[in-house]
């Protein structure tokens, strides 16, 4: 049965091939920045920005990183699924689906993507009166300006802040996503095969192009963690301040 508790979804199932040059032994998800794994600050934001249960997709290799998160937060209600998907599209639908079971509304995001849990929070309260506003919102894609990644999709929004073009056909090239995203349960019907679409990017894209109604959210810096270099930058945005934000009053 749904409900109206807010359910976030982690996409935790890619093998981070470039991060595992400098981590051979560990799997992405557990790679330290500032002296704790790189899922506990995503999942820190999650829980401050106001996520009850949380939904973790692992791949055959996962167990470790799902033994560190129920250890790590061993009261939050966890649901883990495991699958070798073939794409970055086929894990997003896989866990948009499971929740849509659960919830009503719910946020996806990746495992590599850090932001503020202020950040986080506006992203939620934003798309939470946007819901309330307009029933054909189809989903919401957090936007950030800082862009570090070696293929960006970049997003052009208009005047009302819903996203206009995607990717190559984006004209104004000023944001960028960063790997989060809101959606409604009857968002999922929509979704196409797990065949559909060879990335994330792609069925994103697409809808775009098809003239759904994706709201762009403007967030501060995020980071992605894709290779060795990119921990450095993550720790500088971690800051003293920054990381005793993310440690302060978590939920119990």
């Amino acid at each position: 049965m749904r409900t109206e508790e807010l359910h976030a979804g982690i996409i935790c199932a890619g093998n981070g091939e470039r991060l595992r040059r400098a981590y051979p032994e560990l799997p992405k998800a557990l790679v330290p920045v500032s002296g704790r794994p790189l899922i506990y600050w995503v999942v820190s934001s999650l829980l401050r920005a106001g996520a009850r249960r949380i939904t973790c997709l692992l791949n055959s290799s996962g167990a470790p990183t799902r033994d560190y998160l129920l250890e790590a937060f061993p009261n939050l209600p966890w649901d883990f699924l495991t699958q070798d998907t073939a794409s970055s599209w086929e894990s997003f639908r896989r866990v948009g689906l499971a929740l849509a079971q659960r919830s009503e509304a719910f946020w996806i995001s990746t495992a590599d993507c850090l932001m503020s849990p202020g950040d986080l929070a506006h992203f939620a309260a934003f798309c939470r009166r946007a819901r309330m506003k307009d029933p054909d919102l189809f989903a919401a894609l957090a936007l950030t300006r800082f862009v570090e990644d070696e293929k960006p999709l970049w997003a052009d929004v208009n005047a009302s802040n819903f996203v206009t073009a995607l990717g190559r056909e984006a004209a104004q090239r000023r944001w960028v996503t960063c790997g989060l995203y809101a959606l409604r349960a009857r968002a999922t019907a929509a979704f196409p095969s797990a065949t559909a679409h060879a990335s994330l990017r792609e069925f994103w894209i697409s809808r775009a192009r098809e003239g759904r109604r994706i709201l762009g959210v403007a967030l501060g810096k995020t980071v992605d963690v894709d290779r060795p270099e990119d921990v450095a930058t993550a720790e500088r945005f971690l800051s003293d301040a920054a990381v005793a934000l993310f440690e302060t009053a978590l939920p119990a």
